[in-house]
């Protein structure tokens, strides 16, 4: 006869008798799955760790800083505008003219010209760049400048209708050459074309000539000897070559990206039109014609077309 063996665990209530193995392997599996658990939270925090500074450097990258070198400008000043943490290529303007940036030190640099006769008041300047657009408003500021009372002959204030319209047709042909877009010529800093010569008539001087106002001094008179050397500032091409009713013997220097400079009054020119310069090179001798009372150069520069302080030109710290 068969003997009943009692159950060698005991059963549950409810009827059902669970394996003797059932709460051993249950306790393995929740061990295996907490350290794996525990594994891949590490692996996670070490990945999360290690992008931190490269979502850090995207962020930047997709937010460039926008220098403005003075903060604040008026009519006829230079601004430096420098974009930090840009990458590739970029683009601006200021109230919707073109700015010609250029590498250096580890930025973007472009030189901006704030003409003589431009309104105070915002502006907007756009930077495009990572992608993506920026804009900065640019303030410019009232500027006053001095008043000069000059006499000169009857007939070089009053023109006679035949002068009147050369000059007017001399306007055209020297406006006609601001709006060219040229690659950029110039490299580093700009020299002074009559180094240690007085200064006469500042920039922006308001004229008023045999007591009629005429339009302000748009660049500066410089004071030298009959035939003393006129130097190129910058590396250039020459672009126009002239003699003129105002200006006299004249030469324009186009260096790029929308930098020009002028030298009126010459006695002598000694450069061609279209011949590339170096800086340095003489251009012309000092001299007193055209519209002039004695020798002197009268030297200007356009950015951009804008009309701007030749000393400031040549006190900037180019790359």
């Amino acid at each position: 006869m068969r003997k009943n063996h009692p159950p060698l665990v005991p059963p549950i209530k409810g009827g059902k008798t669970p394996s003797p193995l059932a709460g051993e392997g249950r306790g393995e599996g929740e061990i295996a799955e907490g350290g794996m658990r525990r594994q891949l939270q590490n692996i996670s925090l070490i990945i999360i760790l290690l992008c931190l500074p490269f979502l850090a450097f995207a962020e930047t990258m997709q937010q460039p800083e926008i220098v403005l070198e003075p903060k604040h400008v008026g009519p006829g000043d230079i601004m430096i505008v420098t974009v930090k943490n840009a990458a590739g290529v970029v683009e601006g303007a200021l109230a919707g003219k073109k700015l010609y940036f250029n590498p250096s030190a580890n930025a973007y640099s472009a030189i901006v010209g704030i003409d003589l006769l431009m309104e105070p008041g915002q502006y907007d300047l756009e930077i495009k760049t990572n992608n993506a657009t920026v804009h900065r408003m640019v303030r410019v500021s009232k500027k006053k400048y001095p008043l000069q009372r000059l006499t000169l002959p009857e007939g070089m204030v009053v023109l006679s209708p035949e002068n009147e319209a050369r000059a007017e047709r001399e306007q055209r042909k020297m406006a006609a050459l601001w709006p060219i877009d040229s690659l950029r010529l110039w490299s580093g800093n700009f020299i002074d074309p009559l180094p240690g010569k007085k200064v006469g008539s500042l920039f922006g001087v308001r004229r008023i000539i045999n007591k009629i106002p005429k339009s302000s001094h748009s660049g500066v008179d410089i004071y030298a000897d009959e035939g003393d050397p006129v130097l190129a500032p910058n590396d250039g091409v020459v672009v126009l070559v002239d003699d003129q009713f105002y200006a006299g013997n004249c030469v324009i220097l186009d260096h790029g990206q929308g930098i020009h400079t002028m030298f009126f009054h010459l006695s002598k020119i000694n450069v061609r039109y279209g011949q590339a310069i170096m800086k340095g090179d003489v251009i012309g001798l000092v001299g007193a014609t055209g519209r002039a009372s004695g020798p002197h150069l009268h030297w200007g520069v356009r950015i951009q077309g804008a009309r701007v302080d030749p000393l400031e030109l040549i006190q900037l710290k180019l790359e």
